[in-house]
């Protein structure tokens, strides 16, 4: 079996093809579709995966780690005890507990999956993901962009060319993906976004709403007490839900703190309104973000005829309204559940991988632009952003100094949608052994090759001696077989 994994920052899921041919949702422990992203740290030898481990948060939020995939592809480290944990080992934990799920709920063996990753994902960070899937001991047979995966779910069902728009808001990330749609081909044309924007930030902007007033009432600052302030992001969280089908709700939290007087207690009423007001800049951030995507694509508003909402901060109202003003011609389909739809998209691959669905053709493309470093520091574009893969691209360099021994390959990743000449070091690694003579002789082909998972790997090649070295670019370092079997999570049980 083949399954399909939406590895989420708030929550996760898992799911299937089933014997209708139809993509099908897992059913975990609690009766729910959804796993929270959540890992708690029981002891040494024991972790807690889902709402289990969400429940711990207040109290315990010392070893209670959530939102991690924000994290991916960085140096951060996870302290636990004495044990310093990468982001790919928690985020290893909580496939081990979705591919649990799956287990019981198909009772059969798990071969393989799809998982899915933004979009805007750059290299390091899908490489992050790959290496959770190996000390999770599961094969991934491929990484597929999370707006893809929605656009799948969705199968634009007449046989015209359609002209799509993806957008998905997530808990942590915010992907924009334009691609067309004729005959069961999917062909993306321009991708976008932002790694650091989703749902998160609106309920930090209504924490911070939360905390502020208090403070103006009672006088206390509670931004220091961690464990009030766990139950206000948690309250904060849940009150950003409500104000999608509410005009106003409450935040109530009895005896979140003690006075002279006695126990306190927080009760706040919020306003659609009020919170729309409190995100504005968050929504012209998502809105300058569609329009650089646009631009990027050389395209208008005008040429999307329809609009595919995904991720669960897509039910805002005020995300919506953003939607309808820019794209008010366009169709908006959001009849799937925006929470589960990219899952969905992910099981359909995996069905088609597994041979049980036929007349799917996917064409993705790159999300920025891989170079290298020449050695006057500028950037030296080999791939551009947006360029369907798989996809090879070679280029002659040469020496710069006379005899000169070897080489240094500096891989570089620029980010379109950021600042200006924005640059990410993916690494470096050399190539000794070159063929010795005066400066701009030698003869030095690097290629650069971006497999269907969209991973890069890159090559050095002497065209003189035949001298070669090949590295594929890992999260920030080069991990070897030996490092992964060194894990401390894989001697973690998962219960």
């Amino acid at each position: 079996m083949i399954v399909g994994i939406d590895l989420g920052t708030t929550n996760s899921l898992v799911a299937f093809v089933n014997r209708e041919n139809k993509p099908e949702i897992v059913i975990n422990e609690r009766g729910s579709r959804l796993t929270p992203s959540v890992v708690y740290f029981k002891n040494d030898q024991d972790v807690l995966v889902g709402e289990l481990a969400r429940s711990q948060m207040i109290l315990k939020s010392d070893r209670t780690i959530s939102s991690i995939k924000r994290c991916m592809g960085s140096d951060y480290r996870v302290h636990i005890s004495e044990y310093d944990y990468t982001p790919a080992e928690i985020s290893a934990l909580i496939l081990r507990k979705l591919l649990q799920y799956a287990r019981e709920y198909l009772g059969q063996e798990i071969e393989a999956a799809v998982v899915t990753v933004p979009a805007y994902f750059n290299d390091n960070q899908r490489q992050s993901t790959l290496l959770a899937g190996e000390l999770a001991g599961i094969r991934i047979l491929k990484l597929l962009n999370e707006p893809t995966a929605a656009a799948l779910a969705y199968g634009m069902q007449s046989g015209d060319q359609e002209k799509v728009l993806v957008l998905d808001i997530g808990g942590g990330t915010f992907d924009i993906t334009l691609m067309e749609y004729q005959e069961g081909i999917y062909r993306v044309m321009c991708t976008g976004g932002s790694t650091a924007l989703g749902g998160l930030d609106f309920d930090e902007r209504l924490v911070q709403h939360v905390l502020s007033t208090f403070e103006e009432t009672s006088g206390i600052d509670l931004s220091q007490d961690r464990v009030a302030l766990q139950q206000i992001q948690i309250n904060a969280e849940k009150a950003k839900i409500d104000l999608s089908t509410v005009n106003e709700c409450s935040i109530l939290i009895p005896y979140i703190t003690m006075n002279s007087q006695g126990p306190v207690h927080l009760n706040q009423t919020i306003q659609r309104e009020q919170f729309t007001n409190l995100c504005d800049d968050l929504f012209q951030e998502i809105k300058s973000l569609i329009r650089q995507t646009l631009g990027k694509a050389g395209v208008e508003e005008q040429w999307v005829n329809i609009v595919v909402l995904a991720g669960g901060a897509s039910r805002m109202p005020g995300f919506r309204e953003l939607v309808a003003e820019m794209f008010g011609e366009a169709e908006v389909r959001h009849d799937i559940n925006p929470d589960e739809v990219v899952a969905l998209g992910a099981a359909i691959t995996a069905g088609v991988l597994a041979g049980k669905i036929n007349n799917v053709e996917l064409h993705d493309v790159t999300s920025h632009t891989l170079g290298v470093e020449d050695d006057e520091g500028e950037f030296i574009p080999l791939i551009p952003a947006d360029t369907p893969y798989p996809v090879e691209q070679s280029r002659l360099f040469t020496t710069v100094r006379d005899d000169q021994e070897e080489v240094m390959i500096h891989i570089l990743q620029r980010d379109e949608m950021g600042e200006e000449d924005a640059r990410i070091s993916l690494g470096k690694f050399h190539l000794a052994g070159i063929q010795q003579g005066k400066a701009g002789e030698p003869n030095i082909d690097v290629t650069f090759t971006i497999d269907r998972n969209g991973v890069l790997n890159v090559t050095a090649l002497d065209i003189e001696t035949g001298t070669q070295n090949q590295v594929e670019i890992t999260e920030m370092v080069y991990t070897t077989d030996n490092q992964i079997e060194n894990q401390k999570s894989k001697s973690l049980n998962v219960l």
